[in-house]
């Protein structure tokens, strides 16, 4: 899934998983990773699941290395 309000950085990351913890504790209650709708594969690809609410910016308001950006 692409998202029109969030430019991705890939090469910015550095696999804090920050977005992972702050997307699932958001939308799950629990501090899990795996239950995240943003996903970091080992290749360092950012990609937004199906699951991923348009206009969602939570992962990129808590991202301290500039991996995700806010446009628009």
């Amino acid at each position: 899934m692409v998202k029109s309000n969030i430019r991705t950085n890939p090469q910015e990351c550095k696999g804090c998983l920050i977005c992972h913890f702050r997307c699932s504790l958001a939308y799950t209650k629990v501090f899990n990773p795996e239950k995240a709708r943003i996903k970091i594969d080992p290749l360092k690809e950012i990609i937004f699941t199906d699951d991923c609410i348009e206009g969602c910016t939570l992962c990129a308001r808590n991202c301290p290395f500039g991996a995700l950006e806010i446009i628009g």
